[in-house]
């Protein structure tokens, strides 16, 4: 059985803005209640599954580490070393940060602010449990309004206190990561970042999983892409004069040259700000030498901050490059949610992204996902894809749950999973030092590490080869 905490339904004929108001402020009937009660259901009796310990032949390679892939043995001795408990029905705490009491004037606002993905992310994770429940896994889940800007941490562990959850889900924000990253190693319970990634926030702390590659997995895809099929000496690192830009370029740099041992750099162009938007030419110099040559340029920003200098250096160089062949790789941020960067320069740029998430439009459980969800909230899922990630977290846990158990992490590293809009392939991070000292049991936490080149192609986003 599924059993949620103040779980709300639609009634049918619901409107999915009423639905949203209700959910935001009547929030004491909801969801987002602040009472620390449990639903109330028969908790079955836990057991932990113990098995004689079998000697260990495999060899483990320093930078691969060991899969359960139809290794029963490996599983059943690692129950007993990482202590993990399986039972018949399981906890999962969900720290959101939905903003239950903020006010919105009309329902634009409301479909505008953050509340409106987070929303979208909750209905996911409904949608995902009915079907684990079809399944048989039983999941009792308790949510838990975490604001973005008010620390209610505190609150919020003082009632999971009450009654340790199995697995807990989030908060959003780094500050209040870092505080329930310390919860989670001092309780021993299994945490999961479905949102951001942190490198920071979890130190020795194998309880954390962070489900979403940090910066330097993008760098390392796009170089790694780029090295397979391009020589460095077409290759451009593109940046402003300043060392915000500067520190992107040398990190891209870096991670070239430690890949590949007495090859050539990257070219480095440094652009004007001025040049780009005021001057005939920005990039002059980069399209007059070898002109029969593609040119490969990277521009690695990240933050919606940098959209104006990304969309006016593809502009320019959309202008300028004439007739030759240009192929330009950056990160999804900002190239696939602005609204600025269009189909032309997508197409005429041969534009490929460095992205964790796929979603395949033509796939029948997307397509299938879509019409439910629609059935629940009489709209579709938003192009931000928060509603699939929901739903991928929430059966990410519950498969791995009913699988191996509290401690899944261990039983799944280098094993990769396939959901609608995530794939997840857990490594375990580890430090420079330990790694160096062949220290590869001292886990600083677990993380995606599964990364996707996608291309533009036919009007749309695939998967690159």
């Amino acid at each position: 059985m599924i059993l949620v905490q103040n779980r709300l339904r639609l009634l049918n004929g619901n409107n999915y803005f009423l639905f949203l108001f209700a959910l935001l402020f009547f929030s004491s009937c909801g969801i987002f209640s602040d009472s620390g009660r449990r639903p109330r259901h028969k908790r079955k009796k836990t057991h932990v599954k113990h098995h004689p310990k079998k000697k260990n032949t495999s060899k483990v390679d320093s930078l691969q580490w060991p899969s359960d892939k139809s290794d029963d043995s490996h599983q059943k001795n690692g129950e007993e070393a990482y202590g993990t408990v399986k039972k018949d029905h399981y906890v999962v705490d969900f720290l959101i940060p939905f903003g239950a009491n903020k006010s919105f004037n009309n329902l634009e606002e409301l479909e505008k602010s953050s509340s409106n993905k987070f929303l979208h992310f909750y209905i996911g994770v409904m949608l995902a449990l009915e079907d684990l429940e079809k399944q048989g896994i039983g999941i009792t889940i308790n949510v838990f309004d975490a604001p973005i800007k008010n620390n209610r941490i505190s609150v919020i562990k003082s009632k999971m206190s009450l009654d340790k959850p199995d697995v807990i889900v989030g908060p959003y924000v780094k500050s209040q990561l870092k505080e329930m990253a310390y919860y989670s190693k001092r309780k021993e319970v299994t945490m999961v970042n479905p949102w951001n990634a942190f490198s920071s926030v979890a130190v020795d702390n194998p309880n954390y999983i962070q489900l979403k590659p940090d910066l330097n997995q993008y760098y390392e895809t796009i170089v790694n892409d780029v090295d397979e099929k391009y020589s460095p000496k077409d290759v451009y690192l593109i940046g402003l004069d300043d060392k915000y830009h500067k520190r992107r370029l040398a990190k891209l740099q870096t991670i070239h040259l430690d890949n590949n041992k007495g090859v050539d750099k990257y070219n480095t162009f440094i652009i004007n700000r001025d040049s780009l938007n005021k001057g005939e030419t920005a990039f002059d110099t980069l399209f007059t030498k070898n002109t029969y040559k593609t040119k490969v340029i990277i521009i690695p920003n990240w933050s919606f901050k940098d959209e104006n200098f990304i969309y006016s250096a593809l502009r320019r160089i959309n202008i300028e490059k004439g007739e030759q062949k240009v192929i330009v790789y950056g990160l999804p941020q900002v190239l696939l949610n602005s609204t600025k960067i269009g189909y032309n320069l997508f197409k005429r740029l041969n534009i490929r992204v460095a992205s964790s998430n796929y979603l395949d439009d033509k796939n029948w459980d997307v397509k299938r996902f879509k019409n439910r969800f629609y059935k629940m909230a009489f709209t579709f899922p938003e192009r931000h894809n928060y509603a699939y990630d929901g739903y991928d977290t929430m059966m990410f846990i519950g498969k791995n749950l009913k699988k191996y158990g509290t401690k899944f992490q261990y039983f799944i590293e280098n094993n990769e999973q396939d959901y609608l809009n995530n794939s997840i392939l857990l490594l375990r991070n580890v430090k420079d030092e330990n790694i160096k000292n062949e220290e590869l049991d001292k886990i600083n936490y677990f993380e995606n590490s599964k990364m996707n080149i996608l291309g533009f192609h036919r009007n749309r986003f695939d998967k690159f080869k």
